[in-house]
């Protein structure tokens, strides 16, 4: 916790320690492990702050996928980096966790309960706000699934309004979600 103090700023702690709160309540709820969520949520941000050589520059070094996207927008590294950060710096071995972090801003096809806590507690901590935070909120614990989709199509519905790329991958997350939902799953 002492080194995320010292590299995190306020804001960047308050929202780590607000999304692995509520990545604990949704793992109880839906009857995931709560220390690994608490965990995943603590860390899944422990990257974000740095800049935008400093993702490229580390993401090299580590052979991380760069794609063009990610040269554009080097903030999207910070999940990826964050995952091999917390297996280099904090000794975690657990792939679930390390999964859960490196895809907590994109979303991948085939993610993981735990994953998809990660994903969601990111977007609805008690730090966030904005239009519809609340309902997705209250939805998240009646609905997870249901809460899920709506905020991944807020995610891409505010890149279209602001004119940004959309990540290939945050579009493959997407149709994998609708589709596992007409399958009934």
């Amino acid at each position: 916790m002492q080194h995320l103090e010292q590299t995190l700023s306020s804001e960047q702690l308050a929202h780590a320690l607000g999304t692995a709160e509520t990545a604990g309540a949704l793992a109880k709820i839906l009857g995931c492990d709560e220390r690994k969520a608490r965990l995943a949520g603590l860390l899944h941000d422990s990257a974000r702050g740095w800049p935008a050589e400093d993702l490229l520059a580390f993401a090299q070094k580590h052979e991380l996928a760069v794609d063009n996207y990610c040269l554009e927008q080097p903030v999207l590294l910070h999940a990826p980096v964050g995952a091999v950060l917390a297996k280099e710096q904090w000794g975690i071995e657990d792939e679930e966790i390390l999964k859960a972090i490196a895809h907590h801003t994109l979303g991948s096809p085939g993610m993981t309960v735990l994953a998809q806590i990660i994903y969601l507690a990111d977007k609805i901590e008690p730090n966030r706000s904005y239009p519809q935070v609340e309902k997705l909120r209250s939805l998240a614990r009646e609905d997870f699934p249901k809460a899920l989709r709506m905020t991944v199509a807020n995610s891409i519905a505010y890149q279209l309004a602001k004119n940004q790329i959309i990540h290939p991958s945050a579009v493959k997350y997407w149709n994998w979600l609708v589709q596992k939902t007409k399958e009934g799953g």
